[in-house]
C-alpha cells in the first residue's frame, strides 16, 4: 500500500503545482504591475489618462508587447516599436499571469508543432491574410518600417504567432473562427521557411518584391546600354579622326 500511497500523493502534487504556481505568478506580476505599468494603465489595469485599460486582452497581447520591447514605453508619448526586451523573462512571465487573471483573453499560441506544418497551406493563408501589408515575401515594405508590420526577418515564432492572434497596433485580429491553430502554425512555418531560403536568382535586395528587383534590373540594363553606347560612340569618333 505504501507504494500506492506515495503514487497517489505524488500526483496530486502535480495536479496542484501548476495552478500554486500561475496564483504565485500573478501575485508577483500585481506588485510589478503597481510599480512599474499603473502609473498609465491605471489601477488594477482599469486603464488611465496616458494608457488603455488592460481587462480581457489576455496572455497572448500582453507577452507579445512584453517580448517586443514595445512595453513599457520610456515616456506615455514615445513610439511604440521593437526594442530589445525591456524586462527579464521572469517578470514579463509574471506581469502576463498577472493581467491574464484579469479577464478573458487570447492565450498564448501553442507553435511547437511547426516541424509538421503545412508550408503550401501556409503560403496560401500568408499570401490571402497577411501579405497586402507585410508585402509577398513578408519585408514588410507595404506599410513601413517602422510600423508594427515591420519585416518579420527579426520575429520569433511565438511573436508572430502572438500578433496573428492579437493584432497589436494597425493590424486586424484573427480568431479563432477566422484562423485554427493549426493555421497560424502553418503560417508561422511558412515564414521561418521564408527566411532561411536561399537567393538562387542572385542578390535578394531585401526580398522586397518583383517591383523594386525589376526597377533595380532597369537601372543596371540602363547603365550598361549607356557604357556601350559611349564606346561605340567613342570608337566611331576615332575611326573618323583617323580617316581625316
Amino acid at each position: 500500500m505504501l507504494p500506492l500511497v506515495l503514487a497517489l500523493a505524488g500526483s496530486a502534487q502535480l495536479l496542484l503545482a501548476g495552478p500554486v504556481t500561475a496564483q504565485a505568478d500573478a501575485s508577483r506580476g500585481a506588485t510589478i504591475f503597481g510599480t512599474n505599468c499603473a502609473l498609465c494603465h491605471g489601477e488594477g489595469g482599469r486603464g488611465g489618462p496616458d494608457g488603455p485599460s488592460l481587462i480581457g486582452v489576455g496572455a497572448a497581447s500582453v507577452d507579445f508587447m512584453l517580448r517586443t520591447g514595445r512595453m513599457p514605453l520610456e515616456s506615455p508619448d514615445a513610439p511604440m516599436e521593437r526594442r530589445a526586451q525591456q524586462v527579464n523573462d521572469a517578470d514579463r512571465d509574471a506581469l502576463v499571469a498577472y493581467i491574464a487573471s484579469l479577464g478573458d483573453g487570447p492565450e498564448i499560441p501553442d507553435v511547437s508543432g511547426l516541424a509538421g506544418a503545412d508550408l503550401a497551406h501556409g503560403l496560401e493563408l500568408f499570401t490571402s491574410n497577411c501579405a497586402a501589408c507585410h508585402g509577398p515575401t513578408a519585408a514588410g515594405v507595404a506599410v513601413g518600417q517602422q510600423d508594427v508590420s515591420s519585416t518579420l526577418d527579426v520575429a520569433e515564432p511565438i511573436e508572430i504567432a502572438e500578433a496573428i492572434r492579437t493584432g497589436p497596433g494597425v493590424m486586424p485580429l484573427f480568431g479563432g473562427e477566422v484562423l485554427s491553430d493549426d493555421d497560424i502554425e502553418a503560417i508561422t512555418a511558412w515564414v521561418l521557411d521564408l527566411r532561411d531560403r536561399e537567393a538562387p536568382g542572385g542578390l535578394s535586395i531585401g526580398r522586397s518584391g518583383p517591383v523594386t528587383e525589376g526597377f533595380v534590373a532597369w537601372i543596371v540594363a540602363f547603365g550598361l546600354l549607356t557604357i556601350v553606347m559611349y564606346l561605340l560612340g567613342d570608337k566611331a569618333t576615332d575611326e573618323e579622326s583617323d580617316d581625316g
